[in-house]
């Protein structure tokens, strides 16, 4: 297996600048490689390129040599999730049976790769059901288990936990092990791009390797050193913004919450870690109110607002709102306006007032999107439309609109996935804002070295149970 990329580059129909020029890789079997490089530096359409996926969208140059059949898992693995299936095992066999593959040869290609995976309990369950790391990794196991001669991952550990990419690490040395290679793109270093042969730079559509004269620049490293854990100074004097106490989720005959508690408080950031499915999700979404309906939930949930103890847990979740500002792991859900100004403008309603006065509240409105705009460095994008954006400031956005409810706490699903150094220091500054304020934030992650430095507080989720770290 070998993949010659020689003077290769791409430019999209519509743009003056190519978006990639002058590529030259050599990709051999044996072997796993690492493309990083800053959001905007044409990682993903590298991948793409490689995979032949661009034909229709832009002009090639160069030319590229595939020796074997080339598999592309992109950088929303939701997105490649077939669609025609509703269940794990089902789904992780479809493209071996669309090859044409004798049921019994899929069915046992992918247990094997869903049991290598470390997930092959999840075979009865439903897609739907599952964290965003779960479907990651069944997305991946389908395209393995149809046999390709060289993996193109673009991001591909950006939603697992570091127990879960030591695990694909060796899964994909194996894949490497029998003539397989592998190529790695992304935004971030981690447990994956340890095991690269080579851990290549790209820079605005170049490539270049990394030496000590010319790093990683722009690149966010994910990896927690070996340096003295030093938690930040808490605020312990202050009453808590919002009190969890006993809170326990089940679904079925799975207890995914059990007696789970914690105080937030003024100020500070309080971060939860856990395994793939341990629940990290669905904790913010039981706060919020937005659990379906096969989910039971029980404990108590309670605000503090103007001196007021508010019970979140026996109000609808529109009214939770007022409290609690949520971004979630996929900001398109989120967003609905045709410019991220127009998005902050109707996050909220305009407060109760009289008619005669309507003016005056909406000159205020727009004065206040203009602030949090600035606050949220957005300023220069306010005018684009929120899709087209990459996703870190997608994410932003949904953030930005958050504060424009005034919310008290804001709860943050996975908030540093996908960003590069650039949006690592945006992502902060915005929750240092908040937090300065006397806003409170509960964010979920993965990222162990941004919740050592920047939190105050550390949980982890286990059987349903917050361990203090």
């Amino acid at each position: 297996m070998t993949v010659e990329i020689t003077d290769a580059g791409f430019t999209y129909h519509g743009e003056d600048t190519a978006a990639l020029s002058g590529i030259n890789l050599d990709i051999t079997g044996g072997t796993i490689t690492a493309v990083l490089g800053p959001l905007g530096s044409g990682t993903s359409t590298l991948c793409r390129m490689l995979s032949g996926q661009l034909a229709s969208r832009g002009t090639t140059t160069g030319t590229i040599d595939r020796g074997g059949r080339v598999a592309l898992l992109g950088d929303d693995p939701e997105a490649q999730l077939g669609g025609m299936t509703s269940h794990v095992g089902d789904e992780t066999q479809l493209a071996c049976r669309l090859h044409g593959s004798d049921p019994a040869e899929a069915r046992s290609r992918a247990r094997n790769l869903l049991e290598q995976l470390g997930i092959d309990e999840l075979w009865s369950r439903r897609l739907d059901t599952l964290s965003g790391g779960q479907r990651q990794l069944v997305a991946l196991a389908r395209i393995l288990a149809s046999g390709p001669d060289l993996l193109v991952l673009d991001q591909p550990a950006q939603s697992l936990d570091p127990q879960m990419r030591m695990r694909l690490a060796t899964v994909l040395q194996e894949f490497c092990d029998r003539g397989g290679a592998v190529l790695i793109t992304g935004h971030q270093t981690d447990e994956l791009t340890r095991i690269c042969r080579e851990v290549l730079v790209l820079d605005a559509g170049r490539l270049q390797t990394a030496t000590a004269s010319t790093p990683f620049g722009g690149i966010w490293d994910s990896l927690l050193d070996d340096a003295t854990d030093q938690p930040k100074t808490t605020n312990r004097q202050s009453d808590p913004l919002l009190t969890i106490r006993d809170l326990t989720v089940d679904r079925g005959s799975r207890r995914i919450l059990d007696g789970f508690e914690v105080d937030l408080r003024p100020g500070e950031l309080t971060t939860v870690t856990g395994a793939n499915g341990a629940g990290k999700s669905t904790l913010l979404r039981a706060l919020l109110g937005l659990l379906d309906r096969s989910a039971a939930l029980a404990g108590t949930i309670t605000v503090s607002r103007l001196g007021e103890m508010i019970r979140l847990d026996t109000l609808p979740a529109h009214a939770r709102s007022a409290h609690l500002g949520w971004v979630g792991q996929d900001p398109g859900l989120q967003l609905s306006a045709a410019t991220v100004a127009r998005e902050l403008l109707h996050a909220a309603p305009l407060p109760p007032h009289r008619r005669r006065d309507r003016s005056q509240v909406r000159d205020q409105r727009r004065s206040d999107v203009d602030t949090v705009l600035a606050e949220a460095d957005l300023t220069e994008v306010a005018d684009e439309h929120p899709f087209d954006l990459d996703v870190p400031r997608r994410k932003d956005v949904v953030i930005a609109s958050a504060l424009m409810t005034e919310a008290s706490v804001l709860l943050l699903d996975e908030p540093t996935i996908g960003r590069d150094l650039a949006a690592m220091t945006r992502l902060n500054a915005i929750i240092e804002r908040f937090l300065s304020g006397g806003g409170a934030v509960l964010a979920t992650t993965h990222d162990q070295r941004w919740a050592h430095e920047s939190a105050h507080h550390r949980l982890r989720l286990v059987g349903g149970r917050a361990q203090r770290r």
